[in-house]
C-alpha cells in the first residue's frame, strides 16, 4: 500500500514539483558553507569581515591542530534555514494533498467501498512518518558526499562539539561532535515528521487542497503568534518561544543541545529544552491519534 501511495504521488504534477525542489536545495546547499577554522577571518579598521587564507597550510601542519572541516560544513548544511524552509514546502505539498485530491476526484468513494479501506488510510499515515525520514536522509547522504569531495573524509568526530557550534557557551553539556550531530538530525526529523502528520490530518478533514494548506500554515505559525500575546503566563511564553515551528526552522542552533534555563510548572523546575523536546515528540503522537480518530469516527463512520 505504501509503494502504491508513493507511485500516486510521484506520477502527478506535485511529484514533479517535489523532485525539482529537492534537486534545487541539494544544489544550492552544496555551495553554502560556514567560515572554516583555517580561513582566519578578522575585522579590518572599517569593521569589515576579511578572510585571510594565507596561513592555512601553516595551521594544518601544526601538530596540535585537528581538522574538523567536514563536520563543520555538514553541521551547517544539516539544519540551514533555507533547507528547512524548502523541506517544509515539500512535505506540505505532499501531505496536505494526500487525501484531498482523492476526495475531489471521487476516488475516495472507491476506497471506502473496498474491504481494504482502513489499510489504505493507515498507509497514508505511515507514509507521513516514513517519507520525511527518507527525504531528509537522502538530502544528508547527498550533502555528505558533496562535503566529502569538498573537505575530505570525516575525522576527529570524537572532539568537542564546541568546535562546530556558534553559541557553544550555552551547550547543555560537553557533547562530542558526533553526539551533537546525531541530536541535531534527530531534532530536525521530529520537526519534519510532526509537520507531515498534521499536514495529513488537515488533508483528511479538509474539502480542498487550498483549505488544507491554509490550515497547515496556520498550524505552523500559531505558536509564534502566541508568543506575542503578553498576558499569557511567563512559563507558557518561555515554552512557546522555543518550541514554535518558525523559530525551530529559522534558528535551530538556539534549540539543539542548548541550556535555556528552567520553567516552573506544577511546583517543579523543568529543563526548558527537555520539556520542548517532549512536546515535539508528544505532538507526533497527538497527530497520529487525531488521524486514527478521523479514520474511525469521521471518514468510515
Amino acid at each position: 500500500m505504501i509503494f502504491w501511495e508513493l507511485k500516486k504521488i510521484f506520477k502527478c504534477r506535485i511529484g514533479l514539483i517535489v523532485i525539482a525542489l529537492f534537486i534545487f536545495i541539494c544544489g544550492v546547499m552544496s555551495f553554502l558553507k560556514p567560515t572554516l577554522e583555517t580561513e582566519n577571518p578578522y575585522r579590518n579598521e572599517q569593521y569589515e569581515l576579511v578572510k585571510d587564507t594565507r596561513y592555512e597550510k601553516e595551521i594544518e601542519s601544526n601538530e596540535e591542530y585537528k581538522d574538523i572541516d567536514f563536520y563543520k560544513v555538514i553541521n551547517h548544511r544539516a539544519d540551514h534555514s533555507f533547507m528547512s524552509i524548502v523541506m517544509v514546502i515539500i512535505l506540505v505539498l505532499i501531505f496536505s494533498n494526500i487525501y484531498t485530491n482523492e476526495k475531489i476526484s471521487g476516488v475516495d468513494n472507491i476506497i471506502f467501498s473496498s474491504k481494504n479501506k482502513m489499510n489504505v488510510l493507515y498507509s497514508k499515515l505511515a507514509l507521513a512518518i516514513i517519507l520525511p525520514i527518507v527525504i531528509y536522509g537522502f538530502y544528508l547522504g547527498i550533502e555528505s558526499l558533496v562535503t566529502f569531495v569538498q573537505c575530505g573524509k570525516p575525522v576527529n568526530g570524537g572532539l568537542g562539539a564546541f568546535r562546530i557550534v556558534k553559541n557553544s557557551l550555552f551547550l547543555k553539556r560537553a557533547f562530542t561532535i558526533n553526539e551533537y550531530l546525531l541530536l541535531k538530525v534527530g531534532t530536525m526529523l521530529l520537526i519534519f515528521i510532526s509537520i507531515s502528520i498534521f499536514s495529513s490530518f488537515f488533508s483528511f478533514i479538509s474539502s480542498s487542497s487550498l483549505s488544507s494548506i491554509s490550515a497547515v500554515l496556520m498550524f505552523i505559525g500559531v505558536g509564534k503568534v502566541c508568543t506575542l500575546i503578553r498576558f499569557l503566563p511567563n512559563a507558557l511564553l518561555n515554552i512557546l518561544s522555543k518550541v514554535n515551528y518558525i523559530d525551530l526552522i529559522f534558528y535551530p542552533d538556539q534549540f539543539v543541545g542548548i541550556y535555556a534555563g528552567d520553567v516552573y510548572i506544577l511546583g517543579k523546575n523543568l529543563d526548558l529544552i527537555n520539556l520542548c523536546n517532549g512536546i515535539l515528540i508528544g505532538s507526533i503522537f497527538i497527530g497520529v491519534i487525531l488521524c486514527v480518530f478521523t479514520f474511525k469516527k469521521i471518514l468510515t463512520k
